[in-house]
C-alpha cells in the first residue's frame, strides 16, 4: 500500500495520507428530513447532550469526533432522526441526483445508508430498488426505512446483480453502482483493512467492479444515468474502470459532476472524487454515464 501510495501520490502526500488513516476519524451524522427533523433539531439535541460538533459543508450533515456512544444510547438513531453517513457518501448521492417521480435501483445497496439518503430525495415520489445478495444486511436496511418512514419508498430485492440484471426486463431512470472496492479510501474507520489487503486483492476486485458494470448497463433506460461510485482513492478502480467500461460500451457518455457537487470535488476528467487529505473526508470517487437513446 506505502509503495503505491509514494508512487501515485508522491511522499508527500502518502505520509499526510497515512496520518490520516491512524488519527481517530470524525464520523457524520445525516439529519432525516422525512421524518420533519431539521439541521438545528439535531443540533440541539447533540447540544442536551454536551456532544461537541461542527456544521458540515453539506445541509443535512453534523460532524463529531467523539460522542458516538452518548447519540447511541439516547436513541437518536432508533427514532430516526438522524444515521451514521459520512458526506464522501452524501456527495456520491448528489451525483446521482435523485428527483420525484424517478425510478432508481441501487445495485449493491447494503448496508444502505445511500438508499436511505436518495429514498429521501425523492419527497414521496418514486421508487428505489436495494438489491444486495447478503440477505441479513437487506434485512437491516428494510429495518432502518421502516424507521426513517421510507419503506413504502424502499423495495429489497435479494439476489446476485449478475444474474438478476440478464432476467430483468424493468429498466431504471437512474442505476447506482456503489461497487465492492479495496476500501483503501476509509481505512481511518476500517483500521482492519490495511492488515488484509494483499494487491492480488486489488487485481480480483478490479475484474468483478468490471463484471458488476456491465451488468448493471443493462439495468439502464434509454437516456438514463449510470452511476459507478467506491470508496476508494485508487485509480486502477476508480477512473480506469470507467475508461474501460466506455470502450466496451459505446453508447455511455461520461458527464462531468459540474453542478452536482463543489467544484473543489471535481476532478479533471469531470469525476466525482473526495481526498481525505485535501477534504478532510473519507476518500471516494463517482462518475456520471449517460446511456444514448438510440
Amino acid at each position: 500500500m506505502v509503495r503505491r501510495w509514494i508512487r501515485f501520490l508522491g511522499k508527500e502526500e502518502a505520509l499526510k495520507l497515512m496520518n490520516w488513516n491512524n488519527s481517530d476519524p470524525y464520523f457524520s451524522l445525516r439529519v432525516n428530513t422525512t421524518n420533519g427533523y431539521t439541521r438545528d433539531d439535531l443540533v440541539n439535541r447533540l447540544e442536551d447532550l454536551q456532544v461537541h460538533y461542527e456544521k458540515s459543508i453539506m445541509d443535512e450533515f453534523v460532524r463529531i469526533r467523539e460522542g458516538m456512544q452518548a447519540v447511541l444510547q439516547a436513541g437518536l438513531l432508533k427514532e430516526g432522526m438522524c444515521a451514521v453517513q459520512d458526506e464522501s457518501a452524501g456527495f456520491v448521492v448528489s451525483v446521482v441526483d435523485p428527483q420525484p417521480g424517478e425510478t432508481i435501483m441501487d445495485c449493491c445497496a447494503a448496508p444502505g445508508g445511500k438508499t436511505l439518503f436518495m429514498a429521501s430525495r425523492l419527497a414521496g415520489q418514486g421508487k428505489v430498488s436495494a438489491l444486495d445478495i447478503n440477505k441479513g444486511r437487506l434485512r437491516i436496511l428494510m429495518e432502518a426505512a421502516k424507521c426513517h418512514n421510507l419503506d413504502d419508498i424502499i423495495t429489497d430485492i435479494h439476489g446476485d446483480l449478475r444474474l438478476y440484471a440478464k432476467e430483468s426486463t424493468v429498466k431504471y431512470d437512474k442505476v447506482l453502482l456503489d461497487a465492492p472496492c479495496s476500501g483503501l479510501g476509509v481505512l481511518s474507520k476500517r483500521a482492519d483493512l490495511r492488515w488484509n489487503r494483499q494487491f492480488e486483492d486489488l487485481e480480483e476486485l478490479v475484474c468483478l467492479q468490471d463484471e458488476l458494470l456491465d451488468s448493471a448497463s443493462l439495468l439502464v433506460k434509454p437516456g438514463g444515468v449510470l452511476i459507478y461510485s467506491t470508496c476508494s482513492i485508487d485509480h486502477e478502480e476508480n477512473e480506469n474502470r470507467v475508461t474501460t467500461f466506455v470502450q466496451r460500451h459505446p453508447e455511455f457518455t461520461p458527464q462531468g459532476v459540474h453542478g452536482y457537487v463543489p467544484a473543489e470535488f471535481i476532478t479533471d476528467d469531470g469525476f466525482y472524487s473526495s481526498s481525505p487529505t485535501k477534504h478532510s473526508l473519507d476518500g471516494a470517487f463517482a462518475a456520471r454515464l449517460v446511456r444514448s437513446m438510440h
